[in-house]
């Protein structure tokens, strides 16, 4: 029994020395917000691990993008993440002793990391150069934005893109550039020896195709860049033989392929709003509310405005004796120059209208761009408006002079009681 106890002693004793030996051998640094560190590479000191703690979710966080970004003038390093130091940390030493499974197919690491917004992150660097990290904290991603807004855009417009002219042929140069690169990659492949390809990727499984993938699209990236003249001409040459099958073919108009088409880039907007945030569940609550205003039936939002309406009428205001003076003003001189153009137009049998007219001198000097009232109108007319403020001014004064008598009726009545 005290055997017993005494063993199990001494493995508690040798647990704590050696989770007190693995916490001093590193220095865990957790940064708030945008920090740049820079950090000599000399070996044989405790590592440095650097921690993010993550945001909490909020709508402030809809675009936001955190990303750990390493300076270093070469490639002899190494990156760790994890979830916690204690795991950076077990990565970092299990590398450096050369305890770590060497994948063949791993990918190439990166300078700039994006890390999860809302979980904490860790990280720490292996190298003997000197080098720069930095926490790079972006409140609103300019990206992150446009896809969102590009999304939003797909699910609200699928309709009249779906049956829109220069939007098939732009779609359809643009799968053509792509499509001719892939029969050039699967003529390619067909060339290859299938018994070593397909045993290679039954052995390595999905990693095998996720490397060849990458390996295939740093080749383009690094063909691109470095024959700029040549994949120019290619992109000018496959886009005109693709605008010419989509010459060929036609815009779709049997309405259900202008149906799958929408439903495509519905699709598209959908995802496209969905990874342009990392809080998820908002971006679902966008492509919710989206789907339903597209979808929302118009006899609903008719009944809706009507009941508005009906709820809270619109107040009316009168118009003031100026304002409906100048739009009596306004409003005639619009229909008289919309007669002028009528007459003055092929559709206006013009010598008929003249034959009907007593006056077919002054129709035509109206057309000419003449006043449609003669003189004598004119003066009638301001004889006409005068005689009316004269009258109206003399109501004021009436009522004036009946008041003052009223009062003075009332004054006598008064000295008589008396």
């Amino acid at each position: 029994m005290e055997i017993r106890v005494c063993s199990c002693a001494f493995l508690l004793w040798f647990c704590v020395l050696f989770t007190q030996a693995n916490s001093s051998n590193y220095n865990a640094h957790w940064l708030g917000g945008s920090t740049t560190i820079e950090k000599d590479g000399t070996m044989g000191q405790k590592v440095d691990i650097y921690c993010y703690s993550g945001t909490p979710k909020s709508v402030l966080a809809l675009w936001q993008t955190i990303k750990f970004n390493l300076k270093i003038k070469n490639e002899e390093f190494d990156m760790y993440f994890g979830s916690s130091p204690e795991e950076v940390f077990k990565q970092y030493t299990e590398d450096s002793y050369g305890w770590a499974v060497i994948n063949p197919f791993s990918q190439k690491t990166q300078r700039s990391v994006s890390v999860d917004l809302f979980l904490p992150t860790c990280m720490a660097v292996n190298t003997k150069q000197r080098h720069t990290i930095e926490l790079q904290v972006i409140r609103v991603d300019i990206w992150r934005v446009f896809l969102m807004c590009l999304g939003i855009t797909l699910i609200f417009l699928s309709r009249t893109l779906s049956g829109n002219s220069v939007f098939f042929y732009l779609c359809g140069m643009f799968i053509g550039v792509f499509a001719s690169f892939m029969v050039l990659v699967y003529y390619v492949s067909r060339m290859l020896p299938r018994k070593i390809l397909t045993y290679g990727i039954l052995i390595g499984g999905w990693t095998v195709g996720v490397y060849l993938f990458q390996q295939l699209w740093d080749n383009i990236r690094m063909i691109i860049l470095l024959h700029q003249s040549y994949s120019f001409w290619y992109t000018v040459i496959m886009s005109f033989i693709s605008f010419l099958v989509c010459y060929r073919i036609g815009p779709p108009r049997n309405q259900r392929s202008k149906n799958l088409v929408m439903w495509i880039l519905q699709a598209v907007g959908v995802l496209m709003i969905f990874f342009s945030s990392e809080y998820q569940e908002a971006s679902a609550a966008i492509i919710v509310i989206s789907l339903c205003v597209k979808y929302f039936p118009d006899s609903l939002i008719h009944k809706i405005q009507g009941y508005w309406r009906r709820r809270f009428p619109p107040k009316l205001r009168l118009l003031t004796s100026e304002e409906y003076y100048e739009e009596g003003a306004r409003e005639t001189k619009k229909a008289l120059d919309n007669l002028r153009k009528y007459c003055s137009s092929p559709d206006c049998a013009q010598w008929k209208v003249m034959l009907k007219l007593n006056d077919s001198r002054r129709f035509a000097s109206f057309v000419e761009g003449n006043s449609h009232l003669s003189d004598d109108e004119i003066v009638d007319y301001e004889a006409y408006a005068f005689s009316l403020d004269r009258k109206e001014k003399r109501i004021p004064l009436a009522n004036s002079t009946s008041t003052m008598e009223i009062s003075d009726d009332d004054e006598i009545s008064s000295d008589d009681e008396n």
